[in-house]
């Protein structure tokens, strides 16, 4: 947005973190409650105009986020820990802003952002926890954590990740570099694969976590995911793992 023609004399970011289970999804729509659409409505009375936020990307419905990064404009005069305080007292207790800051009037969410982390978590128990169901995909105790870790460096560099990417989007280049991807022990039956990109295409994450799950099953192995890169195929990948276990960890900026 250019300053010299906008209405607006502020650019505020914000950090907001999320429980994705009750929304579909990120961005705005008539069918049902999500994210931008309840951070727009408790901004916009806080700020007494209308609000549009940008988001840093559109994560799914049932997705949660820890990190999830915006930027709105506002001529408001609030003081930025009036803009946290007063937010998150009228979102719902599923929403929270964490963090506000002023930003230069050009920064986008979306466009100035360099790279992100995601995390997607297995539950590992024989059985499920009840309190774990929204938060991670119940997967048992038998899958070959080994071979899903030998996996990872197959995922790892800058490749065309075209065999993992739903369609759909709005993308211009399905080449995208991933640049660390490892398995984490959350506890001793919650694992975490965490991914960080220079961005990432519709559904990569969970495509790549559901064909991690087919090696740990013994159903692919390892070296099967070069043929399945090159193929440039999503049929050739893995199933999509379930929305769940997904959440947006961090959003990098320069």
């Amino acid at each position: 947005m250019n300053q010299e023609n906008s209405p607006f004399r502020r650019n505020l970011m914000l950090t907001v973190a999320y429980d994705g289970s009750p929304y579909l999804g990120w961005q705005r729509q008539a069918r049902g409650p999500t994210v931008q659409g309840v951070l727009e409505e408790a901004l916009g009375k806080l700020c007494n105009h209308p609000v549009t936020v940008y988001g840093s990307g559109r994560t799914d419905s049932g997705v949660h986020a820890k990190a999830q990064v915006a930027n709105f404009y506002t001529n408001s005069k609030l003081p930025l820990s009036a803009i946290v305080k007063g937010g998150n007292a009228l979102l719902p207790l599923t929403v929270a802003i964490t963090s506000a800051r002023e930003v230069d009037f050009d920064f986008n969410a979306r466009f100035s952002a360099t790279g992100k982390t995601y995390g997607y978590d297995f539950l590992t128990s024989l059985v499920r926890d009840p309190l774990l169901v929204k938060r991670a995909w119940f997967v048992g105790p038998k899958l070959d954590w080994s071979s899903m870790a030998q996996s990872l460096p197959y995922l790892s560099g800058t490749r065309d990740f075209s065999s993992f990417k739903s369609s759909g989007g709005d993308v211009k280049t399905t080449v995208k570099t991933i640049k660390d991807i490892r398995v984490l022990e959350i506890s001793p039956e919650l694992k975490r694969l965490s991914i960080t990109g220079s961005g990432f295409l519709r559904h990569m994450v969970r495509t790549m976590a559901g064909t991690l799950w087919l090696i740990g099953r013994g159903k692919l192995k390892p070296e099967d995911l070069e043929k399945i890169i090159e193929a440039k195929d999503r049929s050739r990948a893995g199933p999509m793992a379930p929305a769940q276990g997904l959440c947006l960890e961090e959003v990098y900026y320069d």
